[in-house]
């Protein structure tokens, strides 16, 4: 049976940092969606039914109402009727972050966490370069006990989330217990360049690179390309390309990273509401080593194309878990008052295999993390993650 790491810990893990692109997504330019925007403002109202409405509820409805509320309303409505989990409205500020988080930045302190069920404690297992965080000297494993003075056992865990975002500009006060010791730290939250990809030389084989994938953003291709130098300059002969629990991103990014993975040939098929194909080719340059892909079953949208693009290939053999089955793309589209959607445009395919859309994308080597190790997975070490160990051990042979 296929476990997944807890949902929960995932989506904590996309906010903090400010990620939150769930699918591959298109962010239209100014001209596309001025011609887009008078038929997505105007389809509604010109359908009878709807006309009827307005117009009982324009003339006979009793009470006071906002109207800007039930414009809102209606869009999320329309949207919703499409019964189409990937599609969505967003607010004004939420259309403005999430251009700003597939553009590669993000605002607020900088850390990665997830709920150690365990110890039911909010640990901190990643602090981003470049962050807030990492300038006031958080580091990983330390535990959050207190934000803002409110201790974390009457806050939980979600309250406690809410209370670590913010505003630009604004401070939070942060209790930490690291061993013994409790530090208090005060924090600004501020703008800053979104750390999608890690990386290191694994300690149990020294020639093995291990590339972390967060997510696929304006920022990932170049953090890969110099993860892999930087791991090649260290001796690396072979790479494990972890893409656990990476929601997806934008199709630009996870084309560049194959495109430097890839031989000459496809990467990635996309087929839209008439049946038009389009294809994204990759360059003769490739990347020639083992690979290995780490995938599970909250890897979704571009980390499935990554993993399925390589395998069409014969470049990298997948082991873990079957994947999410998210085949289709998202555009968004920027309405009138600074709102925005996005809905579903476009099917996309791997170079040569079938769509893995509903379905996901079954491993080549299955491999389970135990119960007690999703509790603690994101401090787990190189021989306690099942998976790591071995992919390691597959390159290794």
């Amino acid at each position: 049976m296929n476990r997944k790491i807890p949902f929960s810990a995932c989506i904590v893990l996309m906010l903090i940092t400010a990620i939150f692109t769930y699918q591959i997504t298109f962010i239209s330019d100014q001209a596309r969606y001025v011609d887009k925007v008078a038929s997505i403002t105007q389809s509604p109202s010109d359908d009878p039914k709807l006309s009827e409405v307005k117009y009982y509820v324009n003339n006979y409805f009793v009470k006071d109402y906002d109207k800007e509320y039930v414009n809102d309303a209606a869009v999320i409505g329309y949207i919703l009727g499409l019964q189409d989990p990937h599609s969505s409205y967003y607010t004004k500020e939420q259309f403005e972050e999430l251009n700003d988080t597939t553009q590669g930045g993000a605002t607020g302190i900088g850390i990665r966490i997830f709920n150690n069920l365990n110890t039911n404690e909010m640990t901190i297992f990643e602090v981003v370069d470049g962050s807030p965080a990492k300038e006031a000297g958080i580091q990983k494993a330390d535990v959050i006990v207190a934000v803002n003075d409110k201790p974390y056992s009457e806050l939980g865990y979600e309250g406690a989330y809410l209370e670590l975002l913010g505003n630009e500009g604004e401070s939070v006060d942060i209790t930490l217990k690291r061993g013994e010791e409790e530090i208090r730290i005060t924090i600004v939250r501020r703008h800053f360049e979104q750390q999608t990809v890690t990386y290191k030389l694994c300690d149990t084989a020294s020639n093995v690179g291990y590339v972390k994938i967060y997510s696929f953003d304006l920022g990932t291709t170049e953090q890969f390309k110099n993860a892999i130098e930087k791991l090649l300059e260290m001796g690396a002969t072979s790479f494990i390309f972890d893409v656990r629990s990476n929601p997806g991103g934008t199709l630009d990014s996870v084309s560049k990273v194959l495109d430097y993975l890839l031989p000459a040939g496809p990467i990635i098929r996309m087929v839209n509401k008439t049946g038009e194909t389009e294809i994204i080719k990759s360059d003769s340059a490739e990347l020639s080593a083992p690979m290995v892909v780490l995938a599970n079953g909250s890897s979704a949208s571009a980390a499935e194309l990554f993993t399925s693009a390589l395998m069409d290939y014969n470049k990298a053999t997948f082991i873990g878990n079957k994947t999410y089955g998210k085949g289709t793309i998202q555009t968004s589209f920027k309405l009138s008052d600074g709102s925005g959607i996005r809905i579903s445009t476009q099917y996309y395919l791997p170079p040569f295999s079938a769509s893995f859309d509903g379905l996901g994308i079954e491993p080549d080597i299955e491999i389970n993390i135990s119960e007690e190790n999703l509790a603690v997975f994101y401090l787990l070490t190189e021989t306690q993650d099942e998976q790591l160990s071995a992919a390691i051990d597959y390159l290794k042979q």
